[in-house]
């Protein structure tokens, strides 16, 4: 590698051109701490992120309550379970699908 060879970098600031000379290595040693703090920053950023709510399909309600499709989907249609779509698939929130019946379940014990 050219250890000693000039690389001319063109920096634009405020509408201003500033030409200098930079050695390869410094160049590359820039550009290794630019792309470190960018990757630093990312994984604080997503370290701050509520972990990702965990997703259930229709499949996955029938095992639960040991109800049919047709069921599942009465219950979403009467309103009774939140549900999103996705790529023309419906997934259900875990902890909305548990609200709900919890909810029903106080309305059935009143």
């Amino acid at each position: 590698m050219h250890k000693f060879a000039p690389c001319f970098t063109k920096i634009f600031i405020m509408e201003q051109t500033l030409f200098t000379t930079l050695k390869v290595d410094d160049l590359i040693d820039i550009i290794k701490k630019s792309v470190s703090d960018v990757i630093s920053s990312k994984k604080t950023e997503a370290s701050n992120d509520p972990p990702p709510e965990d997703l259930m399909n229709i499949e996955d309600i029938q095992k639960i309550f040991n109800v049919s499709k047709v069921t599942v989907h009465k219950w979403k249609k009467k309103g009774l379970l939140p549900y999103y779509k996705m790529n023309r698939k419906v997934y259900f929130k875990k902890s909305e699908v548990i609200d709900s019946m919890s909810y029903k379940k106080r309305k059935l014990e009143v």
